[in-house]
């Protein structure tokens, strides 16, 4: 809270010696000559003249005069319109214009109206809306986007082609692979109809031998004709399947130049446009775009909460909680706790929980803030459908069970106190039962203040 850094009276001094310092350096004047001598001359005649008197100057200081009393009458005006004086440090009365006066910086308390079971909430938390599934789409290979299939805002299914590589290189890559097949393909034919013809040569050389028409050497040299043909044929195979295997490696590589959605989702933004490169992994900026579009699947939406460590008690996995999102005032979600995350932020003492939103419709996206009740087991309370009031326990000066002070800013913008009676304080909210209307502003923290005092609101 600020203070006060004018010292009023001081200021106060300066001013009236101000003025008068002013008024005293416009009235002085050197006294006007009320003789002037006549000069001698030879002339006798001239020497008899009477010189009469100069003229003298009008003297100032009736008028000087007549503006001291004007400023006096205007003191007195401004200081019968004054408002009511304040005590300073000291206890004394002072008093300064508005305008030489200043202003304590303030930050407003937030006023709650709620009702139902979010009335009884036993820990209430803010955070914001995030899907369930996410993702930033890049590509796996490097390359130049020639072609972008999408907008913001389209809904795509898993498959759906986003964007298109230039892949010129890489159809010449896959046409000479498709003909290195084809090549092995022709040899292997060819190798078999060798192996018929030489199986046909050995039959005969069989027959002949038995008839004793050729020598053993040439039925030798057809006996391994046909085994080396065969031999021959086992390679030819394996040359076809190293080949389709590299042009299964050239598919895979244009395949990498499409890039597809992983999921069924909704754009939620466009990453780049068409021209510019892209790198798998890739961060952006001038070496190349990271991704290209960005997933989510806003059919299962979650709110990600910090709840303090002291509370973080209350909470237990499945429990029903009730949700209301800033962009949807007139609405209330229901929802399940859906995770706690087992690791505390030390900086900030609170505990990371994830809630599932059920009923989730299309007003809803990431990134909107809320605020989530997470809410007693039914039967624990009766629920009241009447409107109840909470405000910031920090903004509550609690004198009694039920007695208590706020303080507001008026619409002079000056600190005013008034009573009011509270209820339970739960989760840093205290309810207040009777004393505000929901429509005033309360000043948070208000230390250091005095009734009257003037404020500024600050963020």
């Amino acid at each position: 809270m600020g203070k006060r850094s004018i010292d009023y009276d001081g200021s106060l001094r300066s001013l009236q010696v101000f003025l008068v310092y002013s008024v005293l350096m416009t009235v002085k004047d050197p006294p006007p000559a009320n003789v002037r001598l006549a000069t001698a001359k030879p002339d006798a005649l001239a020497s008899l003249r009477i010189e009469r008197d100069a003229p003298r100057k009008r003297r100032r200081w009736p008028m000087f005069l007549l503006l001291l009393l004007a400023i006096g009458a205007a003191a007195g005006y401004v200081m019968s319109k004054r408002p009511l004086p304040f005590g300073d440090k000291l206890g004394r009365s002072t008093w300064m214009p508005d305008i030489m006066q200043n202003r304590v910086d303030v930050g407003l308390a937030s006023i709650e109206v709620q009702k139902g079971r979010s009335a009884d909430a036993v820990v209430v938390a803010t955070g914001y809306l995030r899907s369930h599934r996410q993702a930033g789409i890049g590509a796996r290979t490097p390359g130049r986007i020639n072609v972008i299939t999408f907008e913001e805002g389209d809904e795509v299914k898993k498959g759906d082609v986003l964007a298109e590589l230039d892949h010129k290189d890489l159809d010449a890559s896959l046409a000479a692979s498709a003909a290195s097949v084809a090549k092995a393909e022709a040899v292997l034919a060819e190798q078999v109809i060798l192996i018929r013809q030489a199986e046909a040569d050995k039959i005969r050389a069989v027959k002949l031998r038995q008839g004793r028409s050729i020598s053993e050497s040439e039925y030798d040299q057809s006996r391994f004709t046909h085994e080396s043909a065969v031999a021959r044929l086992d390679s030819l195979r394996a040359d076809v399947d190293l080949m389709k295997a590299q042009m299964r490696q050239s598919e895979q590589l244009l395949e990498n130049m499409f890039i597809r959605a992983p999921f069924d989702g909704t754009v939620i933004s466009k990453d780049a446009e068409e021209g510019e490169s892209i790198l798998p992994g890739g961060t952006g900026g001038n070496s190349g775009r990271g991704s290209v579009a960005t997933i989510a699947d806003l059919d299962h939406l979650e709110i990600e909460c910090d709840v303090q460590e002291g509370f973080i008690s209350r909470v237990r996995p499945d429990q029903q909680v009730d949700i209301a999102v800033d962009a949807v005032p007139d609405k209330k979600y229901h929802g399940i706790v859906a995770k706690i995350i087992p690791m505390g932020d030390r900086a900030r003492a609170t505990i990371k929980v994830r809630v599932s939103i059920v009923d989730a419709d299309s007003l809803l996206f990431p990134e909107m803030s809320g605020t989530v009740f997470f809410l007693p087991e039914r039967g624990e309370v009766v629920v009241s459908e009447e409107p109840r009031m909470f405000c910031e326990s920090k903004s509550v000066d609690q004198r009694g069970d039920t007695e208590a002070y706020v303080w507001i800013v008026d619409e002079d913008d000056r600190a005013q106190q008034i009573a009011v009676e509270a209820g339970e304080t739960r989760d840093d909210r205290t309810e207040i039962l009777a004393g505000l209307s929901g429509r005033e502003r309360i000043i948070v923290d208000p230390s250091d203040l005095e009734p009257g005092m003037p404020v500024r609101v600050v963020d």
